[in-house]
């Protein structure tokens, strides 16, 4: 909430990103397939803790979707401006 709910971060995020959520929720039901996916991608990406902010670049390969990570980022103190000055630096990397 301290960052991706805020004017800014959504801005900024329409402009530079596309943002995919993966939710775990403990205690309300999803759809196993949903569950599947979302743990897959969670060790594809070695999450450990939240939030985590992954950025890639998602490449065909022989009729896969495969990503190539430029880094990753969690939270970061400061709100949305620290945030997004951290993610510039990962994104000048692409």
């Amino acid at each position: 909430a301290e960052v991706f709910e805020k004017p800014a971060f959504k801005k900024w995020a329409s402009n530079n990103v596309i943002l995919v959520e993966l939710d775990f929720p403990k205690r309300t039901p999803i759809a196993d397939q949903l569950k599947k996916q979302n743990e897959q991608l969670r060790q594809l990406f070695s999450v450990r803790g939240y939030p985590t902010g992954w950025f890639v670049i998602p490449k065909q390969e022989n009729g896969k979707i495969n990503f190539d990570k430029i880094g990753s980022q969690g939270y970061v103190r400061g709100g949305p401006k620290a945030w997004m000055e951290a993610a510039n630096q990962i994104l000048k990397n692409k």
